[in-house]
């Protein structure tokens, strides 16, 4: 249920020392963990950005730069006001 994976979300996020001990609790539960990881570490990455993810779980990451870029795009989409203004981005992401 949705409610209840915001409030354990919410909940790991008021209890915990950091980013990692927080999502570290949100997985580690009965149930919908992987929502609750989810849910837990959007909430921490949107108060404190992504300088707060442990380094060691970025570097084995597939894909990383794939991700950051398609992150960087959609934050930077959120002024334009059609995210098909950027003719680099139609470029990159052509299934827009």
């Amino acid at each position: 249920m949705a409610e209840e994976a915001l409030a354990i979300s919410v909940y790991c996020v008021l209890v915990s020392g950091g980013f990692e001990q927080a999502v570290v609790l949100a997985v580690n539960h009965d149930g919908d963990s992987d929502s609750t990881g989810a849910i837990t570490g959007n909430i921490l990455g949107a108060m404190h950005g992504t300088g707060v993810i442990p380094q060691r779980w970025l570097k084995p990451l597939e894909l990383r730069a794939v991700i950051e870029a398609l992150a960087s795009d959609l934050w930077a989409c959120r002024s334009w006001t059609s995210c098909m203004d950027s003719e680099e981005l139609w470029e990159r992401h052509p299934s827009y």
